[in-house]
This record gives C-alpha cells, sequence and structure tokens, in this order.
C-alpha cells in the first residue's frame, strides 16, 4: 500500500491490510500543521449481538471508488483548504482487531481537518456500496445497521 505520487487523493477497495501509517505519512503536506487519521476496526459486539468473532465485507467493486472520489469531492466543496484526502476499505473476511476502513484528511488547521474526516467516514457509511456479514458463535446474517445506499451529496453534517 503506497499513496499516489503527484495526487492529492487516494482511494482503494482492497483484500489487503490497510496501513494506517502510510495513509497518516502520505497525507502530510509542508502547508499543513493537521492530519486527521480515522480507522475501523473490527469489534467483538454489534447493535443485538455481544458475542461476534468476525466480519465479511462484500461491496460493489465498481461503484466504490467511484463513490469515494465523489466522497472528497465534496469534502473539498465544504472545506476548501483540505489538501489530502485518502479512503480505504478492505473487503473479505476479518477477525477481531483488524482495520476494516481507514480515512485520512490533511489540512492547514485541525477544525477542518477533524471536520471534513469525520463527514468523510460518515458519509461513505451512508453512500458506499459495501455490505458486512457479521460472524458469532451461533452463526452469521448481514449487520444490522444496514441503511439504503445515499448519494454524497444527499448526506448531511446532521445525517452523519
Amino acid at each position: 500500500m503506497r499513496g499516489p505520487e503527484g495526487s492529492d487523493d487516494w482511494f482503494s477497495l482492497t483484500d489487503q491490510v490497510l496501513s494506517v501509517g502510510e495513509v497518516h505519512d502520505w497525507a502530510v503536506r509542508p502547508h499543513c500543521g493537521a492530519v486527521v487519521v480515522f480507522s475501523g476496526t473490527v469489534r467483538d459486539h454489534a447493535e443485538g449481538r455481544a458475542d461476534v468473532v468476525a466480519l465479511t465485507y462484500e461491496a460493489y467493486t465498481e461503484q466504490v471508488e467511484p463513490i469515494f472520489a465523489e466522497i472528497a469531492s465534496h469534502v473539498r466543496r465544504q472545506w476548501p483548504d483540505v489538501a489530502r484526502v485518502a479512503i480505504h476499505h478492505r473487503v473479505g473476511r476479518l477477525e477481531l482487531g483488524e482495520v476494516s476502513v481507514v480515512v485520512g484528511v490533511s489540512s492547514p488547521h485541525r477544525p477542518v481537518a477533524f471536520e471534513a474526516a469525520r463527514h468523510a467516514i460518515d458519509t461513505l457509511k451512508v453512500s458506499a456500496p459495501i455490505w458486512k456479514r457479521e460472524e458469532w458463535a451461533e452463526g452469521s446474517d448481514w449487520g444490522t445497521g444496514a441503511t439504503p445506499v445515499r448519494r454524497p451529496d444527499e448526506v448531511s453534517g446532521a445525517d452523519s
């Protein structure tokens, strides 16, 4: 996993391990004093389930990176000072503690980086065609918090 040279956007959907450190290092820019990196990890519980042991993510592959690009574009319109945006998501089976998603945003100042990164991950959760299947001791089923997919420009701060 290595960020693209000459681009301020970096997106991926992969079955490979995600590197939080590489996203951070790629997002650092000389004119930016803030880098916010969010990483989502597989936890041992979900709504109504206390014994989750793994998650399996599936995606509509052809649509994911274009949606990530729309999210980044929306972030840049809302926060023009944003320098770099990285959005990465894993697919396949992930064990407890493994990183499933990483969002990184850099900007000259921390309020923008925090707000933009939060908006990016919250928008991804409702806009990207990625689904998770939860596995627990007694069986498995699709995640309980699923919602209809919405376009990134339809998501406001109040929604996320």
